[in-house]
């Protein structure tokens, strides 16, 4: 598909990124997360990019197989591990680690014979969504411990709110998790990109880092460049109009906005069919011609409009960044009530 909308990806960036994690956990083997087509910014060349990477992390089974078949030959983990007997035998033929996160997953395993499997057990120490619970912990681990097959084994879990350092449910599933893993003797991985850089004494064995690889900050108070993060999507598109409207004119649906003064007023080819966020609201700020200016009125499917009072002698073709070095990815989420994960997995389609 063609759109007029275009995300670039800089990967002189990424690797700057890489770099920081490798800083900040520099004892811990580093598993950079690439689900949701590496949050929009392409699995593959994010892949092929981090060639330094000592494993990588994807959220599904099928993920982990277009690595392979693309010819990434790094460790995988999988983090929802398999459905079914078929997709276990695909993981032990290709070396893929799942997460094993149920009781039924450790039954499979224990069927199987021949071969070598590398597994994490997963624990649920506080987050409630997948995991193994804390009073099974002990027993699935030994049967994971006896199977024929298993290679390898480490104990995993994940932050519920790692974002927020100060809340009090951070040290309670700290505490948890150093239990069992102090209790197995067991491989560790536990830290994403909050928990790596707040809790520097539990990135343990394995760091995950994810939003922080693409230049974003997973705290709200803490911007991507005082993390020395870089940002690696640039969203932009071009200036498709110039409308020179009188006082009192209303833009786009829901008349939402009218003009305070005659005024010249930008029409830009993107919108929420591109990933833009559709509840970005008027004062959303986006950047032309080296300067700010913002959004007006409602975002449309296929284009938005912008404040062109500031702008020195804008033409159509001029090039909008919506998002990128010059105006980060975390304030245009903060101004349309969501995240920079959201936007920056939406805008995949423009790459």
């Amino acid at each position: 598909m063609i759109r007029n909308a275009r995300a670039s990806i800089d990967l002189s960036a990424l690797q700057h990124n890489f770099q920081r994690v490798k800083q900040l956990a520099p004892s811990s083997r580093v598993m950079p997360v690439i689900k949701a087509d590496a949050y929009g910014h392409g699995m593959i060349q994010v892949a092929q990019c981090l060639q330094q990477a000592d494993a990588f992390a994807v959220a599904q089974f099928g993920e982990a197989m277009a690595l392979r078949e693309a010819g990434i030959n790094h460790p995988i983990t999988v983090f929802q591990g398999f459905q079914n007997q078929q997709q276990l035998q695909l993981m032990l033929e290709h070396k893929i680690r799942p997460a094993v996160h149920q009781l039924w997953q450790i039954e499979l395993i224990e069927q199987l014979t021949a071969g070598q499997l590398s597994v994490w057990l997963k624990i649920n120490s506080g987050m409630g969504r997948l995991g193994i619970q804390q009073t099974e912990a002990e027993p699935a681990w030994h049967r994971l411990q006896q199977a024929p097959v298993i290679n390898e084994l480490g104990l995993m879990s994940h932050f519920a709110n790692a974002d927020e350092p100060e809340h009090p449910a951070n040290q309670q599933q700290i505490a948890c998790f150093q239990q069992l893993a102090s209790q197995f003797n067991a491989e560790t991985s536990l830290a994403n990109s909050a928990g790596l850089i707040a809790f520097s004494d539990i990135q343990g064995d394995w760091v995950r880092p994810g939003i922080m690889l693409y230049g974003a900050s997973p705290f709200a108070n803490k911007t991507a460049a005082e993390l020395g993060l870089q940002p690696v999507m640039q969203l932009t598109a071009d200036l498709l109009a110039i409308n020179l409207l009188r006082k009192g004119a209303t833009i786009g649906y829901g008349d939402l906005w009218a003009c305070p003064e005659d005024m010249p007023v930008g029409i830009v080819g993107v919108g929420y069919g591109d990933g833009y966020p559709r509840h970005a609201g008027t004062g959303t700020p986006v950047w032309i011609n080296g300067r700010e200016t913002q959004l007006l009125g409602r975002v449309s499917m296929d284009s938005v409009a912008i404040d062109l009072r500031n702008i020195d002698r804008p033409r159509c073709g001029d090039e909008v960044v919506m998002w990128g070095p010059e105006l980060t990815v975390d304030r245009v989420a903060k101004c349309a009530d969501t995240i920079a994960y959201e936007l920056l997995c939406n805008a995949s389609s423009c790459r």
